[in-house]
C-alpha cells in the first residue's frame, strides 16, 4: 500500500520485493495509478504481470510476453 503510488516509489518497492530493475518495464504515472509489467520469463516461459499501484488498491494479472528477445507483451488477460 502506497499512499501516493509514484513510479519511483513502485520500483523501489517492487526491487524490494527481489525484482531487478531489468524485470520491471513499462512503468509510469496515470491520475492516481503506477501501472507496471514484470517480466517473469524463465527457461522458455512467457509468463508476465501486469498491474496498477493505487494506494490500497493495487492489482496484478498475468500477462503472456514474447519468449525471446526484447520484453514485449503479446496479451493481458482480461479480469485476473
Amino acid at each position: 500500500m502506497l499512499a501516493d503510488p509514484t513510479p519511483t516509489e513502485v520500483r523501489a518497492i517492487l526491487n524490494d520485493l527481489g525484482y531487478t530493475d531489468e524485470r520491471v518495464h513499462h512503468i509510469e504515472q496515470d491520475d492516481r495509478q503506477t501501472r507496471f509489467h514484470l517480466d517473469l520469463r524463465e527457461d522458455g516461459g512467457r509468463l508476465c504481470d501486469s498491474g496498477p499501484a493505487a494506494g490500497a488498491v493495487s492489482d496484478v494479472v498475468p500477462c503472456v510476453a514474447a519468449a525471446e528477445g526484447p520484453f514485449k507483451v503479446t496479451s493481458e488477460v482480461e479480469g485476473g
